[in-house]
């Protein structure tokens, strides 16, 4: 334009002054956006003036952000304006012109304040994002400028709060009214995570961490937002748990949700986890003790949360009827920032596992790796209590925790001395827990340490699994009153049998697993114990039994293998003929044994299974031989697998007929043909 017009003015006024005329942001915004695009012949003046303009002082989220978001707007209407303008044949591209007009802005940036550069820049390059689906294939190399400026402005950032002097005497005004460290990671966060890993790299990753990791202990107050919970709860009437809205316990949540802090922990948390994976990436040496560090704030912070959780009456509380209708809202906000604490903690932690899975060997790296899984189970936990709302930590969890929690047990198990040590802290902790086993708060935290060591058994030693981990489960193999620690428990018993199994399979003498093959008739009890209705399922207890069979029978005396056997039968004989469910789900158990026993085994097993498949109805009866057909076909070994199917033929005619709704199996019914009997699978 030829001359500066109104608006040109206006925006200058209201940048060179301190807003004194009150001029809206939202007209600042509009103003910066259409005069960055359409001035000529260069927008370094403008650029100038914005970065040095008093109005944004002092900072504020609102402030940066219009900033930002006018850069990044700016963007799209220079596109505009140059396809408007594009005409002739010898005119530069629109890549040309972009990179042209970007560089222009970051001349008129320079020498500005570093924290309004930063959102200057992150506008810029969120923009150049946005349009590079509207230029042609060929042409959208766009980005590189504003890249290398954003990596030198936020390295500037850093360094200005990394040393301390500096930041007193420069930001000491700024930040008066904000917490300037963490708008500025909210600002970088936006951009930083479209920056080419080479390029992010070059920035000062052990001080960004640390800048992070402080603004991520501020947020949640570094784990004490609960200490005035106990205080704070009272009972009021018919209710027995009652909180004031003017209570301690509310300021201090409404304190911590309000902030800004807060309210972008996800971006400050994706930050800091591409931060740790690109860390361990390049530098493992040097990243290792530091993420380590990191991680242990975060265990600090979480152990600070549950340390103040235990010992109020919400820990305790499994209905919302007990809650007033004031507290139900101040619990409803405590729960929202307990689960935003976990996804942080998961977020932040997976990253610096998953990168250091995908570290070479040859790599010089500390033996601390295990003790960093450590910290990481720890922390989850602390959470225990809030991650039991989300299924438990093992196979029910959501796949973000799921994926941290096995990752960081496979890490750790590749150290058998770290892993057998942190199994026995495991069950120390959880036996002095006895003096409450019906708390929620207890439960949560068995079922947590069940669900770790279940993964953690192949590695561990025998004395451990017979002194600690065995009599850890014990109280809870009949007790269904908590479903998820009464499972996991079950889990870690089967665990040690696969684990025998899986030993004896791979060695050629029969040594060790003495005490597995001692708790096999236990076991076998405790399993015809818990088939009665409410406790295992039909499905888990033919796995189970499988299994506990399977195990008994890899050792060369079979006696024990039939012994779990001869428990079943003498069940199946001594259930009462009223009780026709649990008769028939130890039929279908006995049944899926038929895969775990040798073949010197088979001819005694399969006798009763003929009889008790003659004698049942109709009904039963074809649910009984669709399953004993699918055992023989996806599940029996080769070994036996002849000797099964020659049974199976001399009694298929039988039974196929007796069914309803069979189809009548024609062709040859020689001994040796496989015929599927349409099974129901």
């Amino acid at each position: 334009m030829a001359a500066p017009d109104r608006g040109h003015i206006l925006l200058l006024n209201s940048l060179g002054r301190s807003n004194t005329n009150k001029t809206p942001l939202s007209t600042i915004q509009a103003l910066i956006v259409h005069y960055l695009a359409h001035i000529h012949p260069s927008p370094t003046p403008l650029a100038a003036t914005i970065v040095s303009s008093p109005i944004f002082l002092p900072f504020s989220h609102s402030k940066l952000q219009v900033l930002s978001t006018s850069f990044r707007h700016a963007v799209h209407s220079k596109l505009h304006v140059l396809k408007a303008d594009s005409s002739g044949l010898f005119s530069p591209s629109l890549d040309t012109q972009l990179n042209v007009w970007s560089l222009a802005i970051f001349q008129g940036l320079e020498g500005g304040h570093a924290i309004i550069r930063l959102a200057c820049c992150s506008g810029l390059l969120l923009g150049l994002e946005d349009i590079l689906q509207n230029l042609p294939a060929k042409k959208r190399d766009v980005k590189g400028i504003a890249e290398d400026e954003l990596v030198m402005t936020f390295a500037d950032v850093i360094d200005q709060f990394s040393t301390s002097d500096t930041w007193g005497k420069e930001f000491h005004s700024a930040a008066e009214s904000a917490d300037a460290l963490a708008l500025s990671l909210i600002i970088a966060s936006q951009s930083l995570l479209l920056v080419p890993s080479e390029k992010f790299t070059a920035l000062p990753l052990s001080h960004l961490l640390g800048l992070i990791m402080r603004t991520v202990e501020d947020a949640f107050d570094g784990g004490r937002f609960l200490s005035p919970l106990q205080s704070s709860l009272c009972s009021k009437a018919e209710f027995e748990i009652h909180i004031l809205l003017d209570s301690p316990i509310s300021k201090s949540i409404k304190n911590i949700s309000n902030s800004t802090s807060m309210a972008y922990i996800s971006s400050i948390s994706k930050l800091c986890a591409r931060t740790v994976s690109l860390f361990v990436d390049h530098r493992p040496n040097v990243a290792l003790p530091l993420i380590a560090e990191a991680y242990q704030k975060l265990n600090s912070i979480t152990a600070h949360v549950e340390t103040d959780w235990l010992p109020t009456s919400l820990s305790g509380a499994t209905v919302q009827s007990l809650l007033s209708p004031d507290a139900r809202e101040v619990t409803t906000a405590i729960w929202a920032t307990l689960k935003t604490l976990l996804f942080s903690v998961i977020m932040i932690t997976e990253a610096g596992l998953s990168a250091l899975v995908y570290v070479p060997s040859t790599s010089a790296v500390p033996s601390s790796t295990s003790t960093l899984a450590v910290i990481v189970l720890q922390a989850l936990s602390h959470l225990s209590f809030v991650i039991t709302q989300f299924g438990g930590a093992g196979h029910s969890a959501f796949d973000e925790l799921k994926r941290l929690f096995y990752l960081a047990l496979d890490v750790l198990g590749s150290d058998v001395t770290e892993s057998n040590k942190y199994v026995r802290h495991l069950c120390v902790v959880e036996l002095g827990l006895e003096p409450f086993p019906a708390h929620p708060f207890y439960q949560a935290k068995k079922a947590f340490a069940l669900s770790a060591i279940e993964q953690l058994i192949p590695v561990l030693n025998e004395l451990t699994i017979q002194e600690l981990v065995f009599p850890t489960c014990l109280p809870h193999l009949s007790d269904a009153s908590h479903r998820e620690t009464f499972e996991s428990a079950h889990s870690v018993v089967l665990a040690i049998f696969a684990s025998h199994a899986q030993k004896a399979s791979e060695s050629t003498s029969q040594q060790g697993g003495g005490f597995t093959r001692e708790i096999v008739p236990f076991y076998a009890n405790c399993l015809i114990d818990n088939s009665v209705q409410g406790r295992l399922s039909a499905l888990q207890l033919r796995l189970a039994f499988a299994a506990l069979v399977r195990s008994a029978a890899s050792a060369a005396d079979l006696s024990l293998a039939w012994f779990c056997i001869d428990c079943l039968l003498a069940a199946i004989a001594s259930t009462s003929e009223h009780d026709d469910e649990r008769q028939h789900r130890l039929h279908l158990t006995l049944i899926s044994c038929v895969p775990s026993v040798p073949l010197a085994l088979l001819p005694r097993l399969l006798d009763p299974i003929r009889s008790f498949i003659d004698a049942a109805q109709d009904k039963e009866r074809q649910e009984l031989t669709d399953g004993l057909f699918a055992e023989i076909k996806e599940r029996v070994g080769d070994r036996e697998k002849e000797y099964m199917i020659r049974w199976w033929g001399t009694l298929r005619m039988t039974w196929a007929h007796t069914g309803p709704g069979r189809k009548k199996i024609q062709g040859d019914h020689g001994l040796d043909t496989e015929v599927a009997l349409t099974p129901r699978l």
